[in-house]
């Protein structure tokens, strides 16, 4: 059994935009600009459980200590779906008009040469805030909105769940800053990871 969003639109609307994303993505290199994919994800200070391996017949189940709480770090994030680069910003602030803002300036900071960035992302009430249209044409920044309930077609989605997997799956930290420097860490050294995202990240979207 899988769940799926209730009102992911039809086959057709899907094929159609997963053909936008390949030909904008073949559009940019041709001009050297740039296409991300950009999503927040929020992650909760707790233990992601799951599987482990454990001996046949052993009377004794595996246990793991668990957080108490609901606190969390926002991550907003774009990734690059050719160098597999991505750009964050981790903070415990809502993500709002403001933060997409901010974040809108890290991405060109990120990339300045580039005439044109298209970033492809969700349909967020704040996505579509005339502060962050205003401001992501002021830096020749494309905004590219998926159709409702597709995360499949947002490629940043996979590595938000590979992230959960590394960081959070059977991880217990007995500290806030602890879990904190282990996400940060993440980003910082996500090149050891280059084999693994090579093969989780490549463009090809599933058609739900």
């Amino acid at each position: 059994m899988r769940l799926v969003p209730g009102n992911i639109p039809d086959r057709k609307v899907q094929e159609e935009f997963r053909e936008n994303i390949i030909n904008t993505i073949n559009k940019a290199k041709k001009n050297n600009d740039v296409v991300l994919f950009s999503d927040p994800t929020h992650q909760i200070y707790n233990v992601s459980n799951g599987y482990v391996w454990q001996e046949v017949g052993a009377k004794n189940t595996k246990v793991i200590s668990s957080n108490s709480g609901r606190r969390r770090i926002n991550i907003i994030g774009a990734l690059n779906p050719i160098n597999l680069k991505p750009t964050s910003i981790i903070t415990e602030s809502n993500c709002d008009q403001e933060m997409i803002k901010i974040f809108l300036g890290e991405i060109r900071k990120e990339y300045p040469i580039a005439k044109t960035i298209y970033v492809f992302l969700d349909n967020a009430k704040y996505n579509h805030g005339i502060k962050v249209k205003t401001e992501a044409e002021k830096l020749n920044i494309q905004l590219m909105f998926l159709p409702p309930y597709c995360p499949n077609l947002n490629l940043i989605e996979r590595l938000w769940k590979f992230l959960k997997k590394k960081i959070r799956k059977n991880k217990y930290y007995n500290t806030f800053e602890k879990f904190e420097k282990a996400i940060c860490e993440f980003f910082k050294n996500i090149d050891q990871y280059k084999k693994e995202l090579e093969r989780l990240l490549t463009l090809n979207f599933e058609i739900i």
